[in-house]
């Protein structure tokens, strides 16, 4: 026997399990990536053309579907936070107590000027500063603003009243 004869013939039979061993390894991504597609048992041979036709349009769609997801799911967190705002609004009773102490905190606004500071209000509504305090969490800050004293005191607090359209303000 030549040595030669037999080098090739086995050099041959390396190369065919080789190439065999290419197509299996295909077949069986392409088996996975129909496992992944339907996450079940895999459909027969005959299917394939279709499943092929659909796993390519999986592909073409997932960013679409992502983008469309993504913008639904920004929608909805919005749509939650305003939700919770009006129900965090909502949540806020105010007293019979607390809206005369409004609206004389209003009144004394007007009377000076629009502002004051804090410690002046307190001792005007004679409230402890506990009781200013939960007042001042109770006021719609669409109508008043807090802001710190300009060469005050350090921390020194000023309550301003907004300008309300259709309301008229008093100057004396």
């Amino acid at each position: 026997m030549d040595f030669g004869v037999i080098l090739r013939q086995l050099l041959q039979e390396v190369q065919d399990l080789r190439a065999e061993n290419q197509r299996l390894i295909a077949r069986i991504e392409a088996l996975e990536a129909l496992h992944e597609l339907y996450h079940g048992p895999i459909p027969e041979d005959k299917d394939w053309p279709s499943l092929k036709e659909t796993l390519a349009r999986q592909k073409d769609a997932s960013p679409v579907l992502l983008a469309s997801a993504l913008e639904q799911d920004d929608v909805v967190q919005h749509q939650g936070r305003g939700i919770d705002a009006t129900a965090k609004k909502e949540m806020k009773h105010i007293g019979k107590k607390t809206r005369r102490r409004i609206e004389k905190l209003k009144e004394l606004l007007k009377d000076y000027g629009g502002s004051q500071t804090f410690e002046q209000l307190q001792i005007d509504l004679n409230l402890s500063p506990s009781q200013f305090s939960q007042l001042m969490r109770k006021l719609d800050k669409r109508i008043f603003e807090v802001v710190y004293l300009p060469g005050g005191k350090k921390g020194e607090k000023v309550l301003k009243r907004r300008a309300v359209i259709g309301e008229t303000v008093e100057e004396k």
